[in-house]
């Protein structure tokens, strides 16, 4: 009973994973292969290729076929490491920052990967007859300790790339607050969302890795977590509109151009800027804003109020950030605010409350009531129930 439910497990695993290869292999074909392709989209494909190849390997030994296809699964724990700077990287086409093989993410993981060839270097210099056994040895505890040694520097990568993307992330909305105002083209949403779920994704590995047996992991509980997360990765690529043409792409680096890392003019000190001409700038920027109603364009970047203000962007931005103590976004959508409670005083009566938002300059419902709330601490509908409003 005991040899029919183990074979039964082994056959469950085997299903399990060579069944998540071949799907992970055909999404592999679909992104990477896509006509007017662009590099998130490859970079997003090599991703799933490199899951799919460690889910091919696991399927060797758990269906008995190593003996068969024994390089197949030394090219997984080749490879296995890779997840890490290759997310990294996603991230960096998504946040205006460049990444190249030379990155300490890649080094490492180049000759993480050159050390998973002693593997295979290992296996050919059994004898023929003690193969069988190092094949047995891949289900059992312990694992081979050059595979002990990969996860554990896997995971280490895995956890460094999650740590960069975090800070490529937070300075990326840092720099957009600071030079647009609407961030719904940025797909910053995106960028956090994807990040959560690659943390999740490590922080779930590590502790299974702790309190389970290491080859339960590698071959059955892990398959099984990285699926849920894959689930909601693609979900997310498809609700965000991240699986780009060539056009939309093009179109997504214009919008975001200006918030790309090579694009941002250092900060300047502010001894660099009087602090009394920051004060009369300070008014001038407020007076502009207010007579020309430039706000209202609900893509306003800082690169053109400064241009309409005829004045350098890095002055301007100086001005906002240590006078006004404010960002760029902050300071725009609190002069929509103003405008929205203007018109929702004016005109309930002839507009509903998101034509209101529109008007004012916001982009969607849910940044309307979001900006709304956050600087009346009431949301529009709240705020027209006070006492004194119409």
């Amino acid at each position: 009973m005991i040899i029919i439910y183990l074979s039964h497990v082994a056959f469950n695993m085997f299903a399990l994973n060579i069944g998540l290869a071949l799907n992970l292999l055909i999404l592999f074909i679909a992104f990477f292969f896509r006509k007017n392709n662009t590099p998130p989209n490859k970079i997003l494909a090599l991703l799933l290729l490199d899951t799919a190849i460690s889910f091919m390997g696991n399927a060797t030994i758990v269906g008995g076929y190593f003996k068969d296809f024994p390089y197949l699964f030394f090219l997984s724990w080749c490879t296995s490491s890779f997840f890490g700077p290759l997310f990294f990287s996603y991230i960096c086409f998504f946040t205006g920052s460049q990444v190249t093989l030379k990155h300490p993410l890649w080094l490492v993981t180049i000759c993480t990967s050159i050390f998973g060839l002693t593997l295979p270097i290992h296996y050919l210099m059994l004898p023929i007859q003690q193969r069988p056994e190092f094949a047995l040895s891949l289900l059992t505890e312990p694992l081979p300790w050059e595979m002990s040694v990969i996860n554990a520097v896997g995971m280490l990568i895995i956890l460094t790339s999650t740590a960069a993307a975090i800070i490529k992330a937070n300075q990326y909305k840092k720099r957009l607050v600071n030079t647009v105002s609407n961030l719904k083209k940025t797909k910053l949403s995106f960028v956090y969302r994807f990040v959560a779920l690659i943390f999740i994704l490590t922080v779930a590995t590590s502790i299974l890795y702790i309190v389970l047996p290491q080859y339960l992991v590698e071959y059955l509980y892990l398959p099984c977590l990285i699926t849920l997360i894959y689930f909601f990765i693609l979900y997310y690529t498809f609700t965000h509109h991240t699986i780009f043409t060539a056009e939309s792409y093009g179109r997504f680096l214009e919008d975001t151009r200006i918030a790309s890392e090579e694009m941002i003019v250092a900060e300047i000190k502010s001894a660099s800027v009087p602090r009394q001409e920051m004060q009369i700038l300070g008014q001038r920027i407020n007076d502009y804003l207010q007579q020309s109603g430039i706000y209202t364009n609900p893509d306003l970047t800082i690169s053109q109020l400064a241009n309409g203000m005829n004045i350098s962007t890095d002055k301007l931005s100086t001005t906002i950030n240590k006078e006004m103590k404010k960002s760029f976004f902050d300071l725009i959508n609190e002069k929509r605010v103003e405008k929205a409670k203007v018109l929702l005083a004016s005109k309930i009566d002839q507009m509903t409350i998101e034509a209101i938002g529109y008007e004012a300059g916001f982009n969607s419902r849910a940044s309307f009531y979001r900006a709304f709330k956050k600087h009346t601490s009431f949301t529009p509908s709240e705020y027209l129930s006070l006492p004194g409003q119409p």
